[in-house]
């Protein structure tokens, strides 16, 4: 592909294929496209295994993937190397897969950023926990986070959204002070949306337009 070297600027998101963008460094989070076969207005889903590898070594590392657990295993260490951490998103639903897999490459989260209720407060050692202050346990290695549904508060009209907390957790445990957050799939924005509302940088780049104007919305308006 030519590299048009379209500088990016922070805070800002783009139209366009990420791989004609010159985007700084940072840390990618980002919900890549599953080659499913979903039904997306302007991407194929359903590339060849080297067109899709291809795709994929684009991504700029350090990076934070969301996928299905094969394709984590399968196809990523092809083109991203050794996986650092790998946390299961598991989820309700009437649909096979009712799980995804977020791996780290180039990084490492800090799970005891982010605490969550003891699954047992009323054992001794967690009470007396609660009375030094110490509010809750760190994150797990796994995440029961539902998905965004029609009617959920967060939903967009495009077909695949992440919800805002799965990235919240990502960017609260992952990303340092400064850092600037790149999502080369914005899709419906929510990356970028979640990074300004914590006080993030933030860069997006999306190619279908109909879905950069829902991010456009969500991010700045």
């Amino acid at each position: 592909m030519e590299i048009n070297n379209i500088i990016c600027e922070k805070n800002k998101i783009y139209c366009g294929d990420f791989r004609q963008f010159d985007i700084p460094d940072g840390i990618t989070i980002t919900d890549v496209p599953y080659n499913q076969g979903y039904h997306y207005n302007s991407y194929k889903d359903n590339l060849k295994e080297q067109e899709y590898l291809d795709l994929l070594s684009s991504i700029k590392r350090p990076c934070v993937v969301i996928h299905y657990p094969e394709e984590t295993i399968n196809l990523l260490p092809k083109v991203l190397g050794k996986v650092e951490q790998v946390v299961t998103w598991v989820y309700n639903s009437n649909t096979g897969k009712q799980s995804r897999t977020i791996s780290w490459w180039g990084c490492k989260p800090d799970f005891r950023k982010v605490r969550q209720p003891y699954k047992n407060p009323t054992d001794k050692r967690i009470m007396k926990r609660i009375a030094e202050g110490k509010t809750g346990a760190k994150l797990y290695d796994w995440w029961e986070i539902n998905q965004v549904k029609n009617v959920s508060k967060e939903k967009t009209k495009h077909p695949c959204q992440i919800p805002e907390e799965v990235i919240k957790r990502i960017i609260l445990t992952t990303v340092e002070p400064g850092q600037l957050v790149i999502d080369p799939f914005l899709g419906s924005g929510t990356t970028c949306k979640v990074a300004k509302d914590l006080g993030y940088d933030f860069i997006g780049v999306e190619m279908d337009q109909e879905y950069y104007d829902i991010a456009n919305n969500r991010i700045f308006y």
